[in-house]
């Protein structure tokens, strides 16, 4: 049987990242998912966050605020909620990385400090690399 590439699904998207992190487990030990959502009264997902621990390491890989829903601090909750949890889990580091028409300020505001970037990226927009100790 030939293999063949194939746009992935929600389910293929967990698998890998389920089989990364478990491979990350392997050399660390010690990996948690840190993935957390804010639903509305009605049940819809209106901000999250796709991030996980590894070690003393926290990795924000998404973070997303729905458009009629920002501004209004739910993406500072969000954030600061993995930082508490990860701070209890024994984590002292948070790294991160975003677009010039994301949130770099976002994340300057919430204490982030900027470590590396690339300039332009996509289209004239630069990326960015950020890091907070905890």
């Amino acid at each position: 049987m030939e293999e063949r590439i194939v746009p992935a699904s929600e389910a293929d998207a967990e698998v890998v990242h389920t089989g990364l992190r478990a491979y990350n487990a392997g050399f660390c030990g010690d990996v948690q998912d840190l993935s957390f959502a804010i639903r509305d009264d009605k049940g819809t997902c209106i901000a999250g966050t796709d991030t996980f621990r590894i070690g003393e390491l926290i990795m924000v890989d998404v973070l997303w605020v729905a458009e009629s829903r920002r501004g209004q601090g739910l993406g500072q909750r969000l954030l600061s909620h993995v930082e508490e949890e990860g701070r209890r889990q024994g984590a002292r580091r948070v790294e991160l990385n975003t677009f010039g028409f994301q949130a770099p300020g976002f994340y300057e505001k919430m204490g982030y400090r900027l470590i590396g970037k690339v300039e332009p990226s996509v289209r004239a927009y630069g990326h960015y690399y950020y890091e907070k100790d905890l």
